[in-house]
């Protein structure tokens, strides 16, 4: 039974992982580790994070985390990087147990029916927190940052939200827990549209998000920031 997972957002800090043309790849991993985050917690199942803002943390101490911790299954959450054309979803499996596989299957399948993204299949490395951690463990690569369109399609809100909701979907159908049971928490399109209207950008979309969900509060000198830059807006 799952009772405690823990998510991993690839790279942070002074490691920006692969870059696009308009984001880095720590970003979006961290936005959508934040979703899933909320979500399985909304579902009853504990949650373990490697890093919950914009810090570096080793490989290896990703996966001490996870096992000091006593995680049933490790996530961790990447963007893949290559030439301008390649696209698609895939997931990273150290070799060895069926159900490492079986977990990559299931998260796999429900991206790919949640985004339309092209399923790349699981794939088999020798990667360090895949190697280290001690239960089931899957890396996911979400989609192609160097792609310029999925670059795009992976900083909107109706990406994210639907990204998270397919992992945590995978990690329910791999625990054989119902998916009609899931109680996820339903973000408005509030930071979006900040993002959209300039007076925030993706870099802190999960910040905002946090503050709207209840989970953090909103440092003042933030929201003046905000205020004085829907002002500005309106002044145009």
């Amino acid at each position: 039974m799952i009772v405690k997972v823990c998510i991993d957002a690839g790279h942070g800090g002074k490691d920006p992982g692969a870059v696009g043309s308009t984001v880095e790849e720590k970003w979006v991993a961290l936005d959508v580790t934040m979703r899933v985050a909320v979500k399985l917690q909304n579902s009853g199942i504990d949650v373990v994070m490697t890093r919950d803002s914009d810090q570096f943390v080793a490989l290896d101490d990703r996966a001490k985390i996870a096992n000091s911790k006593g995680a049933d299954i490790f996530i961790s959450i990447h963007c893949n990087s290559s030439s301008p054309e390649a696209c698609g979803t895939e997931a990273w499996v150290f070799p060895r147990e069926d159900k490492d596989h079986r977990l990559a299957d299931c998260i796999l399948q429900k991206i790919v029916e949640r985004t339309g993204f092209k399923n790349r299949y699981t794939k088999q490395d020798n990667l360090a927190v895949l190697r280290l951690t001690k239960m089931p463990a899957v890396l996911v690569e979400l989609g192609f940052i160097s792609n310029p369109q999925e670059e795009q399609i992976m900083k909107t809100y109706d990406y994210q939200d639907q990204v998270s909701t397919a992992i945590v979907e995978g990690i329910k159908l791999y625990a054989g827990i119902p998916l009609e049971m899931t109680n996820q928490y339903s973000y408005d399109d509030t930071v979006n549209n900040m993002v959209i209207d300039g007076v925030t950008t993706t870099d802190n979309m999960a910040y905002w998000e946090q503050v709207l969900a209840g989970n953090t509060s909103a440092r003042a000198d933030y929201i003046r920031s905000i205020l004085k830059r829907y002002q500005d807006l309106l002044r145009r």
